[in-house]
């Protein structure tokens, strides 16, 4: 068992104790990530993440609704919220308090059906991550999950870690790609991952460079190998000062 086996056999478990069955619609208003991308400047999305999976550090309180404004205030295009509560720390309903500094957010978890999918509309979530190995390693049915998410009016950031899997995400009809700069079996992390991939594909659709960027040198490479985006939590949590991280990974 590796550390993604970890991942999914805790989302596994969450889904059997109901931590997804979610009642009530959240009433927000639906933003475009796609639409910000679309416009051709470079985005940043800022995550809210209790917790780092390598271990860097972990909160028990983050103030939620105070971070998510900070984050827009300081030139954040959109927020990824991490909903994942047994490793990563979240919580569900951060994302609807994230909603109310209105920027895009984006739902983050290890998703494995429709039912987290669902919950991810009902808390107010404008897009869902997807990740190629998940549903290569569960043997899920990729097309039908994006196909889904878009029936609930969810836009879809589908995750691929090489050129092969990248391959297959260029098939389906998500609407942002990314790239997991992090290995999600050892976590280790290698920002030429990302210009190693795009020099090898051509994209047809804006794609986010996402884990281990520290910086605004990091944020400019990336942008550089032809990334439209990145998302960054772990460097912004670490950082002596919130805001002026966020300040400097703008590029």
């Amino acid at each position: 068992m590796d550390i993604l086996d970890k991942f999914i056999s805790s989302a596994k478990e969450s889904i059997r104790e109901g931590y997804y069955e979610v009642e009530k619609q959240a009433k927000v208003k639906k933003v475009s990530l796609r639409k910000k991308l679309d416009s051709g400047k470079f985005t940043l999305i800022a995550e809210i993440k209790h917790a780092s999976p390598a271990g860097e550090y972990s909160f028990d309180y983050i103030d939620v609704e105070k971070a998510a404004m900070d984050f827009a205030q300081c030139g954040s295009d959109a927020i990824s919220v991490v909903a994942e509560p047994k490793i990563f720390r979240g919580n569900l309903h951060n994302i609807t308090i994230a909603k109310k500094a209105g920027l895009p957010v984006l739902f983050k978890d290890f998703v494995l059906g429709e039912q987290q999918i669902d919950a991810a509309r009902k808390v107010g979530a404008d897009v869902v991550l997807l990740v190629v190995k998940v549903a290569e390693r569960e043997s899920l049915d990729l097309d039908g999950l994006v196909d889904y998410a878009h029936k609930q009016g969810l836009e879809v950031l589908l995750e691929a870690y090489d050129e092969r899997e990248m391959q297959i995400a260029m098939k389906t009809k998500a609407d942002i790609l990314g790239i997991n700069n992090r290995d999600l079996q050892t976590l280790k992390v290698d920002l030429n991952r990302t210009a190693n991939i795009l020099k090898k594909v051509k994209l047809d659709r804006p794609l986010i460079s996402e884990s281990g960027l520290k910086g605004r040198a990091d944020a400019e490479f990336v942008k550089n190998a032809g990334a439209s985006g990145i998302l960054v939590g772990t460097a912004i949590w670490k950082a002596q000062d919130l805001r002026e991280k966020v300040k400097e990974l703008r590029v």
